[in-house]
């Protein structure tokens, strides 16, 4: 962990849960840089510090309405077959937060599907298309840091 100047801003630098983060500190006081940082450390060490990105606060619906629009319509020759798919995800994890599905929830899908007679194939593609959606989440939005 440590603070270096760009330009005359200082910024902080550090590691969290294995990942490097790079932060401005917007100050040219390098002792208020300093407490900012050491104000940082005290929030990793207490569990507090967590970085959100804006789509940890989006409903799965609004992901997919978002990848259907701009990915789905426009650049795919199975749009058709991934409305179907949207028939049978919405209902189970539309209204979720796209935080909130977990490998659990994924695997109760996979079961409930099954149930009412999907064959692994169908309920393999409708997981490829949500994983696909939460790729262009994670590399064009910014609106997360993993598929779950």
């Amino acid at each position: 962990m440590g603070l270096y100047k760009r330009g005359s801003v200082w910024w902080m630098s550090f590691s969290y849960q294995g990942r490097q983060i790079r932060r401005s500190t917007e100050t040219t006081d390098k002792k208020l840089a300093q407490r900012i940082l050491d104000k940082v450390k005290g929030e990793i060490a207490e569990g507090k510090w967590f970085e959100k990105l804006p789509g940890e606060y989006r409903t799965f619906r609004e992901m997919m309405d978002k990848y259907m629009l701009e990915h789905s319509i426009p650049n795919k020759v199975s749009h058709d077959r991934d409305k179907r798919s949207l028939l049978h995800l919405m209902p189970f994890f539309g209204e979720l937060l796209i935080s909130e599905i977990t490998p659990m929830r994924i695997n109760e899908y996979k079961v409930t599907r099954r149930l009412e007679g999907a064959t692994p194939a169908t309920i393999n593609r409708e997981l490829a298309l949500m994983k696909h959606a939460y790729s262009i989440a994670i590399r064009e939005w910014e609106w997360i840091h993993k598929i779950p």
